[in-house]
């Protein structure tokens, strides 16, 4: 965790897991949870392309590009203007 709770999370997790349930695997970046479709769409955006050069890129049309790119957003939670180039460091 990055907000430095790693104790609170792991007695969270182990707390579902006695419940039955399956906790989600911990993902160590946060592109570690984008598909390589989602990250490559992502850092297309993040570099200024529009949805149609998106879509184009990604031999899709441009309303997928668009689910796509909603998709990333949620995952990573943000909107558009704050994704960043996926070789960008910081």
């Amino acid at each position: 965790m990055q907000c430095g709770a790693d104790g609170l999370t792991e007695t969270a997790r182990e707390e579902l897991t006695a419940a039955g349930l399956r906790p989600r695997r911990l993902h160590s970046t946060e592109t570690d949870t984008l598909t390589s479709r989602e990250r490559r769409a992502a850092d297309m955006a993040a570099r200024g392309h529009t949805d149609s050069e998106i879509a184009k890129e990604l031999n899709t049309d441009e309303q997928a590009a668009v689910r796509l790119l909603s998709a990333v957003c949620r995952k990573l939670g943000t909107d558009r203007t704050g994704l960043r180039p996926v070789s960008d460091p910081t």
